[in-house]
């Protein structure tokens, strides 16, 4: 077995250690380190839904998982990642807690971990997020009747966190004293409840700045009993995101400012025919978003790359009756990557689109992560994007190995629920 629940609870290493009396961390890694091997994950038991942690890593080894709640740990397990290197580990065999966070060691630097959330008519992904940023981004969201929007600041330091948050809606900035100085003490988990505070915004970003510490986010939007989970990022002048193709409902591109003064940006698109440049260019208002129709760009699979003349963030959204799935864009391509949860949902149906952003042909080898993994062998020219689903088995997830510049993501349907996550680069020492 590669999941077993033990009795004895140790303490975790280097800056997130989580044992009685730990040293105090440094919040950021110095320039130059290699990334810990460690990732913050937000997730939900109970209220009809459970997650599983899908971990995948480039070994075979032991880790350890800890929920930290109010100050406290609040469970521990074990887990090996087996010859498969992956595993799936339900978080209800550890802490029963609602809304909390769990930290992940892994046997490796070059591993990857994702949430996979289930509900009866829900579904939500997103791969954790690894080292904290003092300023990030995040969009997409709204507060209308009927949705409900939270935010969960996670800090598994030894050292308290101080938060400002910064909304932006179709208004302008918004005010409000319980958006400032907000305290994230140590391994504990803070949750906020966005669409109480600013209720009855159509469209809403949020900058949030961490003053003192370091903190991890997520926001969580519920809409009709649909969810969709995805986290800010740091913002910088050029984005990559590849989107599945999707008939029933509507896929957006996402650009939010983070400056005062507007910005002009440009959309390049990769599709069949590989990259075009500047199929649209626009401006968007100093701290607000823009909305682009996706599918106005190019019908089906495809990737675009946004480049703006300041620092933006940039989310794809996919929406339709029943499911909303939410993802960042990445700032960077690579040639190795893990996609934790992919294909961790039975009985549903799971597309992988990866784009070549390179100027050569990339050749790349696909494998599907379970005890008797499965590998593909594929050739994609440059600016070209390719999309190919699933075998339909239970996976933990999927590696991409290649000689290129590539981008990755992956798109779950279950019945009328979705969700939508990018990868995770390794090999980038």
């Amino acid at each position: 077995m590669k999941w077993v629940s033990p009795a004895l609870v140790f303490g975790l290493g280097l800056a997130l250690i989580l044992s009685v009396s730990p040293p105090a961390p440094e919040p950021d890694p110095a320039p130059g380190l290699a990334e810990p091997p460690v990732a913050v994950c937000a997730t939900q038991e109970g209220a009809d839904r459970s997650t599983n942690l899908a971990i995948t890593s480039t070994v075979a080894g032991e880790g350890l998982v800890t929920v930290f709640s109010g100050g406290a740990t609040a469970g521990t397990g074990r887990f090996e990642t087996g010859e498969s290197g992956t595993v799936t580990v339900p978080m209800g065999t550890i802490s029963a807690v609602g809304e909390a966070a769990a930290l992940v060691e892994f046997p490796t630097s070059d591993s990857a971990v994702a949430t996979v959330s289930i509900g009866s008519l829900s579904l939500s992904a997103e791969a954790c997020s690894r080292i904290p940023e003092r300023q990030t981004v995040i969009g997409g969201a709204n507060t209308l009747e009927g949705s409900a929007l939270h935010l969960q600041l996670m800090n598994p330091y030894a050292t308290e966190a101080l938060v400002d948050i910064s909304a932006f809606s179709e208004s302008g900035r918004e005010a409000s004293e319980a958006l400032v100085g907000i305290i994230v003490p140590p391994r504990s988990s803070v949750i906020i409840d966005v669409g109480n505070i600013l209720p009855g915004r159509e469209s809403l970003s949020m900058t949030l700045d961490t003053d003192r510490g370091s903190v991890v986010a997520s926001l969580r939007a519920d809409i009709e009993g649909e969810s969709a989970v995805w986290r800010p990022v740091a913002p910088t002048e050029s984005w990559l995101l590849a989107a599945p193709g999707f008939s029933v409902g509507d896929r957006d591109l996402i650009i939010v400012s983070t400056v005062a003064e507007d910005v002009a940006y440009q959309v390049d698109v990769y599709g069949p025919e590989g990259l075009e440049e500047e199929v649209l260019e626009g401006v968007v208002v100093g701290r607000g978003q823009q909305v682009i129709d996706l599918s106005s760009l190019r019908e089906g699979a495809m990737a675009v790359r946004v480049v703006a003349e300041a620092p933006i963030a940039v989310f794809g959204r996919y929406s339709a009756p029943g499911g909303l799935a939410i993802t960042d864009a990445t700032p960077t391509s690579g040639s190795d990557w893990l996609l934790p949860g992919a294909g961790n949902v039975a009985e549903a149906s799971t597309a992988v689109v990866i784009v070549n952003v390179g100027l050569e042909a990339a050749d790349l080898t696909l494998t599907q992560l379970k005890d008797s993994s499965i590998t593909s062998t594929i050739s994609i020219e440059p600016g070209a994007v390719f999309e190919t689903a699933l075998d339909g088995g239970l996976l933990d997830g999927v590696a991409i190995v290649s000689d290129g510049e590539l981008v990755p993501v992956w798109f779950t349907r279950w019945g009328a629920a979705i969700a939508l996550s990018g990868g995770v680069r390794i090999g980038n020492e």
